[in-house]
């Protein structure tokens, strides 16, 4: 049976592009039917919401929003509106995609419910604000049991608990507390712990040392687009967002506006989306086509080349 997705048009210059989108799905076997929703005003509504929530999955346009210094960003309002609990960001070497690091393949699990992204600033005199950082001991354990039963679903042999606990004694100390008391259900995954400014050093010096990470929403915010800036930067920053009754696939880190009529970057993010919908066939796939479309010489603006949209999606579509 066909799975409808829904298909989130941005406030970027994607429209076209996402419209070549379903054509290519088809000749992949992909076995699904976008449905078109156009948020190109960059507000997240009641309709927005409702319409994601109806397929339960859906393919977003990176959403820029941002139109005044009170307004958060769109994805974060999402979040909040569908409830979304656990952000995924899959740091991987792609073929014919220029890094910093070939064969590089790990994932940060990010909780995105709280921590200093709950939105309670406040001024207490003038010149002096406040903002407060909530950490419960509920969202400790839910994206701790996240990251090691998504690390066993996925052969992935450890999880490293990332935190400033030797500051942030209460909260940064209950994140690493619970990930502990969740490690010790998991004997068949390795555990280990790293302080957030040491992580980043070692996540430029030697990456590989790392496999899962757990994260709370600040740090694996800062740690999503790291990594991404290890494997080719805004071409290769495909976001996961799931909650309790949907999910969400979109570019995680922000480049030019003009980057988004270039189709890799969701193509990149919807290889994710297949998998999820259990289309492995289908992701590999493409997966390929989109590979050999590179090495071939068929190079999207995005990455430096001359294909313009148009150009690239015929490439892939004739190797599928």
């Amino acid at each position: 049976m066909t799975t409808p997705v829904t298909l989130v048009y941005s406030d970027s210059t994607d429209a076209q592009t996402l419209d070549q989108f379903q054509p290519l799905f088809d000749a992949a076997g992909a076995d699904i039917t976008f449905v078109p929703f156009d948020a190109s005003d960059g507000q997240v509504t009641p309709e927005l919401v409702t319409a994601i929530r109806k397929t339960g999955v859906a393919l977003m346009g990176y959403q820029w929003g941002m139109k005044d210094e009170h307004s958060f960003p769109p994805i974060a309002q999402l979040r909040q509106a569908l409830g979304t609990q656990t952000n995924l960001r899959p740091i991987r070497s792609l073929t014919g995609i220029q890094s910093i690091w070939d064969g590089l393949d790990m994932w940060i699990v990010r909780e995105v419910t709280e921590d200093v992204y709950a939105h309670l600033e406040h001024e207490t005199l003038p010149g002096i604000f406040e903002g407060l950082k909530v950490t419960t001991r509920g969202a400790c354990e839910r994206v701790a049991r996240a990251a090691f039963e998504f690390a066993r679903a996925r052969g992935r042999k450890k999880v490293t608990t990332v935190h400033k606990a030797n500051i942030l004694k209460l909260a940064d100390g209950m994140f690493l507390r619970v990930s502990q008391e969740v490690a010790a259900e998991y004997p068949d995954i390795q555990h280990e712990d790293v302080i957030i400014d040491a992580c980043c050093m070692k996540l430029v010096q030697a990456p590989q040392q790392y496999d899962v990470l757990l994260c709370g929403n600040l740090f694996g915010n800062i740690l999503g687009d790291l990594g991404a800036g290890l494997v080719g930067g805004p071409v290769n920053s495909p976001s996961i967002n799931l909650g309790p009754d949907s999910a969400l696939f979109t570019i995680g880190q922000r480049g030019p506006k003009a980057a988004y009529a270039d189709p890799l970057p969701m193509l990149i993010s919807s290889l994710y989306m297949l998998e999820h919908l259990g289309r492995v066939e289908a992701r590999a796939k493409l997966g390929r086509a989109m590979e050999n479309a590179v090495v071939a010489g068929v190079v999207p603006k995005v990455m430096g080349g001359d294909a313009d949209c148009g150009t690239f999606v015929a490439a892939v579509q004739a190797r599928l």
